[in-house]
């Protein structure tokens, strides 16, 4: 069986940097040079397994159930529109932005310890 393989398309490498800094942020961990081979896309990969192993998934998602609580407690103390609620929340949205990225589901966020309803 003969195997076909699509060439790179002009940007995509640019792309996929775009890609990674977007999921990732700019706070990439170094990745081993036998693990790079050049390509951004390939990269992709190597980096969510590393954050994976260095628990900044966890760490991420613990940080995440603490916004939340302190969301909640907030709309309790000063009321849900109140300006303090809607600077928690604004503070709020990146992070589960990028819960949803990283696969984070509610379940993992309770089990982190948020309050959130059934």
């Amino acid at each position: 069986m003969a195997t076909t393989m699509t060439p790179l398309q002009p940007g995509t490498e640019a792309t996929a940097q775009a890609c990674a800094f977007a999921i990732f942020g700019t706070d990439i961990a170094p990745i081993d040079p036998e693990d790079y081979d050049g390509s951004w896309r390939t990269t992709l990969h190597v980096i969510a397994v590393e954050w994976v192993g260095e628990g900044r998934i966890e760490r991420h998602a613990a940080r995440t159930a603490t916004a939340i609580n302190d969301l909640l407690n907030t709309q309790r103390l000063f009321g849900d529109g109140s300006p303090e609620a809607r600077t928690a929340g604004t503070a709020l949205k990146p992070l589960i932005d990028k819960c949803r990225i990283y696969g984070i589901t509610t379940d993992d966020l309770r089990r982190h310890g948020a309050q959130l309803q059934s």
